[in-house]
């Protein structure tokens, strides 16, 4: 028993190592409202998420839900290394999702890392981007 106790600090240590820091930069936001930013670890969902289920889910690693204004909204997430996407909208009317005109065309700010761009959601392979120890991502509206 004293062997684990001894060893619990080691066991700690060896989790906090395995986290990576991301740091994320919202530009160009032009009205205010809740911001919704989910960070993918999962191509499936990042592909299928039409942004109409707010909350955590399996495949979304982290995120925030925040009311902000206009401006730049910047955050930091620990997450463990790996290959991750963002979604990211502004839900200016605060309904809980991305509202659409009737053709679909989003009628509310959204963007994806890589500032990727597709008619409707673009491939994980597009928005996708590697988090080692610190990673650094910038999307604009």
């Amino acid at each position: 028993m004293i062997k684990f106790f001894r060893s619990l600090p080691f066991l700690l240590c060896s989790f906090q190592l395995s986290a990576a820091t991301l740091d994320v930069e919202i530009q160009g936001i032009s009205e205010g409202g809740v911001l919704h930013l989910a960070i993918y670890s999962s191509k499936e969902v990042f592909e299928s998420d039409r942004g109409d289920k707010p909350g955590s889910q399996a495949g979304i690693e982290a995120g925030v839900v925040e009311k902000i204004g206009k401006g730049t909204y910047k955050g930091s997430f620990e997450i463990p290394p790996g290959i991750y996407a963002i979604g990211v909208y502004v839900d200016e009317n605060e309904n809980e999702k991305l509202d659409t005109n009737f053709l679909g065309i989003p009628k509310e700010q959204f963007g994806f890392s890589n500032n990727a761009k597709a008619l409707g959601i673009p491939k994980f392979e597009a928005a996708s981007f590697v988090v080692d120890t610190y990673t650094k991502v910038q999307i604009g509206l």
